[in-house]
């Protein structure tokens, strides 16, 4: 009986593991084909995750998203972690010298995690959103992450980089480019995603790094492409130094 209600509890988490990019819907059958369960059993688990709010269905066209119990669940953790509440500060100082959208990631499998986000009144329109996946080899947080990973997981990365669909014209696709890009974000101590998670946007991004010499995170400046390219270097020395500034706070550097 034990090893049955394991079971079921996993099978629970393999579902909402599937709802972790918050803006994806799924319906029954495409979350039967992506867990390989049969129906009866993912039918009866997204059923009682939508009675208790964890999931919504939509009456129209039967798919699930992500439901209000699940994201106030998902708000408390974020708004409780001590990574974010230390990194805040910084964060709103660089926001108030750059006058750019700030962004606070982490590296989850290929993606990162939006964990926390500054916007000022000059700032174009930026579709990030806390709480938010996107692929890492697309952003400036997510390459310089990657940058300091070890060479198995790089290699695993590239290997699954070919095919990949793109997020914009830009996006690279290419493993060999991608390894040049990390490289050069590891001596550079910066890396830069050039409207490659978003037309017109250009991000640069430093690396947080906690006890142990550990990359723990990494904080970016967005701003319009024209803008940017006008104060690349005043935006790579800030950003760099807000990275610093968290990384001691963290016990690092």
């Amino acid at each position: 009986m034990a090893k049955e209600n394991v079971s079921s509890i996993l099978r629970m988490l393999d579902i909402l593991e599937c709802f972790m990019d918050s803006s994806k819907e799924w319906t029954l059958k495409n979350l039967v084909q992506e867990l390989d369960l049969p129906t009866t059993t993912v039918f009866r688990h997204v059923s009682t995750l939508a009675e208790r709010g964890y999931l919504t269905q939509d009456p129209v066209r039967k798919s699930y998203s992500v439901g209000p119990r699940l994201l106030m669940f998902a708000s408390t953790i974020v708004s409780r972690s001590d990574l974010r509440s230390v990194a805040r500060p910084e964060l709103e100082r660089l926001s108030e010298a750059v006058k750019e959208t700030i962004n606070l990631s982490v590296l989850m499998d290929r993606d990162i995690f939006y964990l926390d986000k500054v916007e000022t009144f000059r700032s174009v329109v930026c579709n990030t959103k806390i709480g938010m996946r996107v692929p890492a080899h697309a952003t400036s947080c997510g390459k310089i992450m990657l940058a300091h990973k070890s060479e198995e997981y790089v290699d695993t990365y590239c290997k699954s980089l070919p095919g990949t669909a793109l997020v914009t014209e830009k996006t690279i696709t290419s493993p060999r480019r991608l390894r040049e890009e990390l490289a050069k974000a590891r001596i550079n101590g910066y890396a830069i995603d050039d409207e490659e998670i978003e037309a017109g946007l250009i991000c640069v991004g430093a690396p947080i790094i906690g006890m142990n010499h550990e990359v723990l995170a990494a904080v970016s400046i967005a701003g319009p492409s024209f803008r940017m390219k006008q104060e690349l270097d005043t935006m790579i020395r800030e950003v760099k130094r807000t990275a610093e500034n968290i990384s001691k706070l963290l016990g690092g550097v």
